[in-house]
């Protein structure tokens, strides 16, 4: 029977976390940003597996991080790092290096990791119509910062006081539910600005919030074949043109299906302007709450319609489980390129440990594996293959642990500090 100690690696779990990171991948987002060029002490690995542990571990102080690597002694080396360095000089690292380094270190693993991102339980087509792999979801959340370092949203509080945000505007294709788009700005950054910096393909269905309603955009999509759906905002100026059969659709919900024209002032010529769209009215049938969605999607049913924006929800799940495994409360810098930098190695985790999941086919809970990890960073035992072993397994294992306590003095050879008599 396996036991716990069959596990062991030949490095620690913070060594097996970093080895998938590919180092000719870290070494083309250096060389693509020249990171290095300024910095002999710290260079860029150092600082990226200094905060890969803070953020895993949770630590809120450069000076914990650096005490924990005095700890873990030479089970560094493992890790690529060869000497523990100052606090002062990775602080100036945070401060003074390019945050996009990691970004672009991100992409590249996520492009690297693809194929093993896929949910199998979404191969199937959202009534029978579309194909989950062309649908993209994208959302903002917001980081509160401890200081107004990056301009916050919402009113000044009643003492002056306000702490900075950093707003992540994110987008995930649904078929994956991992981050293949990041853009961080100052929370104070309208959502409609986000639509600027999207190159979407040509058959590309995007779902959205109401926030990022824009009629030129959606125009332009229109033209280009791209898709969206979104929900209609109160003051939206619009026409009816044709209201459409709603067939058997009332008992699902759907109370109005119409084609629609929306007006809207052209930034560049200041010229009204209009383009046809789809407007579907649906009743949830638990919340008895009224949903009005836009759409440029003309062939699909109604339905269909209705059910895609229900997707758009999975993104909010992915927004809690980076906040809640990942440290993004205590910050490690308090310049802008250290939070980012913080920021982009927990979306960097939680790619690595999102991998880790699917390979060992989700045989444990997300947040369960990570307080794993952080908890025993030093340890030799093999993450994957310890996730993999079944309860069975591992009871069976802490028996034969039980045994070899209860064995450790031989009844007919005392111990030394036993009485002899």
């Amino acid at each position: 029977m396996p036991k716990i100690t069959a596990n062991n690696c030949s490095q620690p779990i913070l060594g097996q976390l970093l080895s998938f990171i590919p180092r000719d991948l870290f070494k083309n987002s250096v060389q693509e940003y020249e990171s290095d060029k300024w910095y002999k002490k710290v260079k860029s690995w150092d600082q990226f597996v200094f905060m890969f542990y803070g953020v895993l571990t949770g630590s809120s102080t450069l000076r914990e991080i650096i005490k924990n690597f005095m700890l873990m002694g030479d089970k560094l080396v493992h890790c690529g790092i060869f000497s523990v360095p100052k606090r002062s000089s990775v602080s100036d690292a945070n401060a003074n290096r390019n945050p996009e380094v990691f970004g672009h270190l991100y992409m590249q693993l996520y492009a690297f990791y693809k194929k093993y991102l896929s949910d199998s339980f979404l191969f199937l087509k959202i009534n029978g119509e579309v194909d989950p792999s062309e649908v993209e979801i994208f959302d903002s959340t917001t980081v509160t910062l401890f200081k107004e370092i990056f301009k916050a949203c919402g009113r000044l509080p009643k003492d002056g006081r306000k702490k900075g945000g950093l707003k992540a505007f994110t987008k995930i294709t649904l078929s994956e539910r991992v981050p293949n788009f990041i853009c961080l700005k100052a929370a104070a950054t309208n959502e409609k600005v986000f639509l600027s910096f999207l190159d979407l393909a040509k058959g590309t269905i995007a779902v959205f919030d109401k926030g990022f309603q824009k009629f030129q955009q959606y125009a332009e999509w229109t033209e280009n074949e791209v898709f969206y759906l979104t929900r209609m905002n109160k003051n939206g100026t619009f026409k009816i043109l044709k209201q459409r059969s709603l067939e058997e659709s009332c008992e699902d919900g759907v109370q109005m299906d119409a084609d629609i024209e929306l007006e809207y002032t052209c930034k560049q010529t200041g010229v009204v302007r209009y383009t046809k769209a789809r407007m579907v009215a649906y009743i949830d049938p638990e919340s008895r709450k009224k949903l009005v969605f836009l759409t440029n999607m003309i062939d699909l049913k109604a339905l269909t319609i209705c059910l895609l924006y229900k997707n758009r929800w999975v993104i909010e799940p992915l927004f809690r489980q980076i906040k809640q495994n990942f440290e993004l409360t205590y910050f490690l810098s308090d310049s802008p390129n250290g939070i980012k930098t913080q920021i982009w190695v927990a979306m960097i985790l939680n790619l690595i440990f999102t991998v880790i999941h699917k390979m060992v086919k989700e045989a444990e809970d997300f947040s369960t594996m990570v307080k794993l990890a952080a908890k025993n960073t030093a340890s030799y035992v093999s993450l994957i293959k310890f996730l993999q072993m079944s309860p069975t397994q591992i009871s069976i294992a802490l028996d034969d642990l039980r045994n070899v306590q209860l064995n450790l003095f031989d009844q007919e050879k005392r111990a030394a500090f036993e009485n002899s008599s």
